[in-house]
């Protein structure tokens, strides 16, 4: 559940590795503040991590500029919850080439 209040919401169900980026996009003409929660199967959830998105930007970010990067099993695949008071657009971006966009599951 939610810790903020929010009226946009999305998940990213094919999970993200470490190491993938995230491409948040503000398409409104307001500051956008964004939660991500990122799940594992069999895992807790991390997060709620709580940031800013600048009116018509982009922010790129990846789960270990949020979390020790020692904590993170390398082979494990999260999703990720997206909730926002802007609309924002989300799209994820493996940091391996060779990895297929439409790779894996996540719980």
């Amino acid at each position: 559940m939610s810790t903020m209040v929010g009226n946009w919401k999305m998940a990213i169900a094919d999970g993200c590795m470490p190491g993938d980026q995230l491409y948040l996009f503000n398409i409104s003409p307001g500051n956008a503040h964004v939660e991500l929660t990122f799940c594992a199967e069999g895992g807790q959830p991390l997060g709620p991590f709580c940031l800013p998105v600048p009116a018509h930007r982009t922010q790129a970010l990846a789960l270990e500029d949020l979390v020790d990067p020692d904590d993170l099993p390398p082979s494990q695949s999260y999703s990720v919850v997206v909730v926002s008071d802007m609309p924002v657009l989300v799209q994820p971006e493996p940091a391996r080439p060779d990895v297929p966009k439409h790779r894996r599951s996540a719980a």
